[in-house]
Formats: structure tokens, sequence, C-alpha cells
């Protein structure tokens, strides 16, 4: 038993109501913000059942199904979820309330204790010696019953652990009354360790509430006696509850002897093996009750054939939910990799196209038998950059050290700016280096600055050095007839006097990798997503197989 304040999923216990035999019964509230302080009802799948390998995939699967039963004669489920052992189902909260008089004002039931007493269920009610029903209100629970039934069979559920206890009823006036069956599929989850090849281990709930004790005891008295109680549940016993259910419910508030003589005579059939065939063949039979298509129901073509084999409708709605799931996962994974395929493709394109017009970013651009090197940063018409310093602009002389500037497209040029600090002159200068930290605290006299001037050449990758600019020359790439290019000074180029011609100085492209991984990737998610989509269609054409 959880104590008060005890969360489970989103819920948090209030007070602990009853050990049954599917399971403990707790009074709970929402806690979080869809259904902030909501009452609900939640149902706590026993511990010995739930550590059972394979159940949680059961059990998630039976509770998916019953979400999808509602409908009149139904308290459906609302939610359901799993935490560590504790598997849980929610239903909405179903109030107390108490009988109406036909004059339409409260009649203050008292019970052999002397409190008033609340109605919520039918044996609530059944409870209450003073109390009559007449056989048209007795008609319009069992027609909720039996509407509800009929759909919870059509979809494979059978109760097995029907009782006055699992009837939810409530009098909307002094004339109706409506009736819900709960707990739909509880005991079918409570019984998961006979079927599941665990034979060694103790098939019984240790139980350790005599309430739990007593429910057990009383849903018995609701089981037919005829038929194997080990095997599952069966359409059967359904209608031999309710025809033992009308038989207490006669014996405890009915009143004329007439009415009590058809709705006895039908319980009879009810409680009789092979009573009737199936729920519609039931409801037909109720005393009042004329025409079925009124309800939404029909009887089966021929009322003498058996009642159909509910394990092959329940093994054809798994069939129909494996189906659905395999269709969910198969779309899910074409949209993603269709998604990656196209995004691959288009940063293919996007690649391509950038590399058209501009040189490769982050790509290291150097010069042969040289340090000399270049990298941009990405950028359409501007960015980061990167070279190495010339020794002209060290002040010790080596050079060789990574610099950092930026570039700029200027035309047909690729302006690339860098500068570089100078060091410092302790005998002429009256600034320590820390004066320099700061903004605002150099200016431009304290940089060595340089603009280099290069051309793209798409053919080829290579970036080629047209001119370089300092505060004092312009250099140009040349060379003599023994020496490879390098800068000279523009002015020393024309009083040369043809010694020093102009040259070509191009800078390659060190990653010269042909396989493009964008297109690599993108042709290949996009080639996994057809073959998901044709697998896809192939399942979708598949046709379920008659049972």
């Amino acid at each position: 038993m959880l104590s008060s304040g005890t969360r489970i999923g989103p819920n948090v216990i209030k007070s602990w109501l009853v050990e049954g035999s599917c399971g403990q019964s707790y009074e709970c509230e929402r806690n979080d913000q869809f259904a902030k302080k909501k009452k609900y009802f939640v149902k706590l799948v026993f511990r010995n059942t739930s550590e059972i390998k394979g159940f949680s995939d059961f059990f998630t699967q039976e509770c998916q199904a019953l979400q999808q039963l509602e409908g009149k004669g139904i308290w459906p489920v609302r939610d359901f979820g799993v935490m560590k052992w504790k598997h849980w189902i929610s239903y909405d909260w179903f109030e107390e309330r108490k009988i109406l008089l036909n004059e339409g004002e409260c009649r203050e039931v008292i019970d052999k204790s002397g409190e008033n007493f609340l109605i919520r269920s039918l044996e609530d009610l059944l409870k209450i010696n003073t109390f009559q029903m007449k056989h048209q209100e007795l008609l319009a629970v069992m027609t909720d019953l039996h509407i509800g039934m009929h759909k919870a069979h059509s979809n494979g559920f059978i109760h097995g652990n029907l009782k006055p206890s699992n009837i939810l009823i409530r009098q909307l006036n002094s004339q109706k009354w409506n009736a819900w069956i709960a707990e739909i599929g509880l005991y079918r989850l409570s019984r998961y360790k006979n079927q599941s090849g665990e034979a060694k281990e103790d098939q019984r709930i240790p139980f350790v509430n005599l309430e739990a004790q007593d429910s057990l005891q009383e849903a018995v008295k609701f089981r037919p006696p005829f038929g194997n109680m080990e095997d599952s549940p069966e359409e059967s016993w359904d209608i031999f509850a309710l025809g033992q259910v009308v038989r207490q419910t006669v014996d405890s508030l009915m009143i004329s002897s007439e009415e009590q003589d058809q709705w006895l005579g039908w319980a009879e059939q009810a409680s009789r093996a092979g009573g009737f065939a199936s729920i519609a063949h039931s409801m037909k039979a109720l005393p009042g009750v004329k025409n079925l298509s009124e309800f939404g129901i029909s009887l089966p073509p021929c009322e003498n054939e058996s009642v159909a084999d509910l394990e092959k409708i329940r093994s054809r709605r798994e069939r129909e939910w494996h189906k659905a799931e395999k269709l969910s996962s198969l779309k899910f994974r074409r949209n993603m990799t269709g998604f990656v395929g196209i995004m691959g493709f288009t940063a293919y394109v996007f690649s391509s196209v950038y590399l058209y017009f501009l040189p490769a970013p982050w790509t290291e651009y150097s010069l042969e038998g040289a340090l000399d090197s270049y990298q941009l940063g990405a950028g359409l018409w501007s960015g980061q950059a990167w070279g190495i310093l010339p020794g002209a602009y060290d002040d010790d002389g080596d050079g060789g050290q990574n610099v950092v500037g930026e570039w700029n497209k200027e035309g047909e040029f690729f302006k690339l700016s860098f500068r570089k600090f100078k060091k410092i002159n302790k005998k002429n200068s009256d600034k320590k280096l820390w004066q320099f930290i700061g903004k605002g605290s150099t200016s431009p006299d304290d940089y060595h600055k340089w603009t280099d001037y290069l051309t793209y050449d798409r053919k080829r990758e290579v970036l080629q050095m047209m001119k370089r600019v300092d505060e004092s020359n312009t250099y140009l790439p040349a060379k003599t007839s023994q020496q490879k290019p390098r800068l000279y000074p523009k002015e020393r180029i024309s009083r040369s006097e043809g010694k020093l011609i102009l040259a070509e100085l191009s800078f390659e492209r060190e990653d010269e990798s042909s396989v493009s991984w964008e297109l690599f990737i993108g042709l290949g998610f996009l080639l996994a997503s057809s073959l998901y989509q044709r697998e896809l269609l192939k399942v979708e054409s598949v046709k379920d197989i008659k049972d």
C-alpha cells in the first residue's frame, strides 16, 4: 500500500481506497498543467505481476487498445503509465450521489451504522433494503450494460470479473438511471502470470488484505461453474455474470411478482451453459426490449450459430495493431532519412555554388617550398582570414608565426588585411606593455599593417598573389632567371632593367579531395528513404487474413 503524497505518474495519491482481486485502488489528484487538482481513480497492478518478464510490453499494448474503447455503458481508461514496477491505469473520478425521490428531493438513506449512505456502484444500492427498483429502471441499467459489453466484446475484450462493485450507476432523475461497466481488461492483465509460461512459479496473488480476499471470493460467485477457469475468460462468463447481477437485484429491490418472474426467467437462461449465444441474443431477450436496431446492435445472420471465436477477434486486432505500429515506424524512418537526404543534397548544391565563386572556407592554400599560406573563413562578401607573418613585419626578423586578419571582396580581388603589434622599444618608449591593454590604449602607429590582394582561379583551385600594400611600399610577385617567384617592391622591379620580371605566385589548395561527402550522404539517405517508401507501400497493400 502506497502512502498519501506518493506520485504515480502525473498523479499524487490522496488516499488508499481498497485492494481488490485485480490490484490496488487509490484516490488521486492530477499534478500537471493540463488537469491540475482534478480527481482521478487510479488502479495499480500488483507488483508480483508487473515484474514478470514481458509484462510491460503486454501492459502497454493492452492499455493502448483500452484507451480506444469508449461509448455508452463503458467507463473508459483515461491514462496509463509505467514507473519502475508501478504499472497504473487512471479513470475519471465517479462521485457518489444520493438517491432522488419522485418529487426530486434528496432522500436521506440511513444504513445500519446510522450514517448517510451515498451511491456509487450497484453494490452500494443493493445494500439498501428500503429502496425498491422498478422494472423500467432495471431495464435502463441492463440496457446500458449490454450496449457497453457488446462494444467491448466486438473489440475482443472480455471483462471476466464483472460484479456489482464494478458496475457504476447514477440516477439522472427520479425515473431514469444510467450504468457503466468499470475496469474492463484488468482481469486479463492480472492473469498475465498464468499466460507467461512461468509454470514453476506460484500463480496465486499473495493478498495481505482481508478486503482483497473477500473481493476474490465475491468475484467467484459471478463466474460460471461450467468451463475451465484456468482458460482465458469467454463471452459466456460476462453473460453469466449479468444473469447473477439481475438475480441479486431482483431479490433485493424488485417488488412486482410478475416483473420478478420475467427477470428471473431471463437470469436463469443467462446463467445456464449455452443459454445465450452472444450478448446481442442476451439483450434481445431482456424483458421490455423490442427492437435491437434502435440501439445500433444486430443479431448474427443465423441465431443458431455458435458465438464468434473471440480469440480470433483478438488475434485480428493484434495483427492490425502490429501493422499500424510497423507503418508508423516505416513512415518515421522514411521521413527522417528523406529529411537528412534533402539536407545533405541541399548542402552539396550550396557548397558547389559557393566554391564556384569563392575559395573553400577554412582550407589551407599554401606556397610550394615556403611556409607562406592562407585560409579564408566562410562568408559571401567578407570574413575572417589567417596567414603567415612575413619576416619584414617581425621585429625579431624571423616571421613565420600565424597571424589573424579579415578579408573583403573588392571587385575581382580578395583583400586580406593584417596587422601585427610592434615590439616595445624600452629605451624609446615611456609606456609599459600592460599600458597597451584595453580599448583605446593603442594607436595605429603601434602596429605593422599590410594588405594582400589575391584572385581566385576556380579552374585550378588556387589563390594567386597579385600585390601586397603596406604603409611605405607596394610589392608585386616577380622573379629572376635563377630564383623562384617572390615579392619585390614595385619600384625595384621598374629599375631592374628587365632582370626582374613579373611572375605568377600561386597558393595551391592542400585538401584536394574529390569526394563530396554532402553529395554522398544526401544520395545515400535519399536512397534509404526510397527503400522505406517501397516497403511502406508493400505493407499497406497487404490485406489482413480473414479469420
